[in-house]
């Protein structure tokens, strides 16, 4: 399985014989694009291709409000009640807790717009790296039971934040895979209780493991991983023969990524300097 991602959004204003009203017009709009298209680039300044072996792979689209509020409720309470198997348990609490550690750096953050000054210093879970979940008092808006209209105002609000959206979208990657891992380890043990063969299927089962994972950053750093379980698989050359194939199909499309946002700029910023949005120096 290959992923890249290349979302970005941008808006560009051009007119001509205008007026000083029109000129500040103009200026806003492309200080939004740059602020926008500065966003942008922490994403896709940087490639990452993951190999892992699936069961099957779903056609699910991202949905913003569904993943928050598929993730917001995990507790220990919620995964026993929902019957996600224990072996797995601890891992939906890293996710959730994630979550609740990216939202407090935003709140926490002097530049960020959520900034909050009676949270600094208030914080556990930004001192603490082994609190778990169920021990914070989480910050996060409530999008399950919000207490008033306000709540659901903070909810799309926060999911309007581009650095939230980006640790949103792994996480729901990640869940996603741990769902489908929950199914088949309730899968095998059936099958196993069946046979009267001992319960063995948190070891017998390995899907949704990533075997290789490259990130190239704009520097020209390479970074390889490679599980230790790749090393016994029985198709470690094939696993290892895609995950090659998937780097350099992914880089192929970055480059040209990259290429299509150094034209815009370049483009933008000549319309501007002809539009005499720049001062002469």
């Amino acid at each position: 399985m290959v992923k890249t991602k290349n979302s970005h959004s941008t808006e560009v204003a051009v007119s001509n014989g205008y007026q000083s009203g029109d000129r500040t017009h103009l200026q806003s709009h492309l200080s939004n694009f740059v602020k926008a298209l500065g966003e942008v680039l922490e994403d896709i300044t940087a490639l990452e291709v993951n190999t892992m072996v699936c069961e099957r792979i779903t056609g699910e689209k991202f949905i913003p409000w569904e993943t928050y509020r598929n993730v917001y409720p995990i507790n220990r309470e919620y995964l026993q009640e929902q019957g996600i198997h224990e072996s797995l348990r601890d891992r939906y609490l890293d996710l959730r807790r994630n979550l609740e550690l990216e939202y407090s750096i935003l709140v926490t953050d002097p530049s960020s717009d959520f900034y909050n000054p009676n949270l600094v210093g208030n914080l556990p879970i930004l001192t603490d790296p082994n609190l778990e979940i169920d021990q914070i008092q989480t910050i996060l808006p409530d999008a399950l039971q919000p207490t008033s209209p306000d709540e659901i105002l903070k909810v799309q609000r926060l999911l309007g934040n581009s650095r939230f959206l980006r640790v949103l979208r792994k996480i729901g990657e990640l869940k996603a895979a741990l769902d489908n891992r929950n199914q088949a380890l309730y899968r095998k043990e059936l099958e196993l209780a069946e046979k009267n063969i001992p319960d063995i299927a948190a070891q017998a089962v390995k899907t949704d493991i990533i075997y290789a994972q490259t990130v190239i950053q704009l520097d020209g750093d390479i970074i390889n991983r490679f599980s230790e379980e790749l090393l016994e698989h029985p198709q470690k050359d094939l696993i290892l023969k895609i995950h090659r194939e998937g780097v350099l199909g992914g880089e192929q499309q970055w480059r040209g990524l990259l290429g299509f946002v150094v034209d815009l700029v370049q483009k933008a910023i000549g319309k501007a300097a002809l539009g005499g949005l720049f001062p002469p120096r």
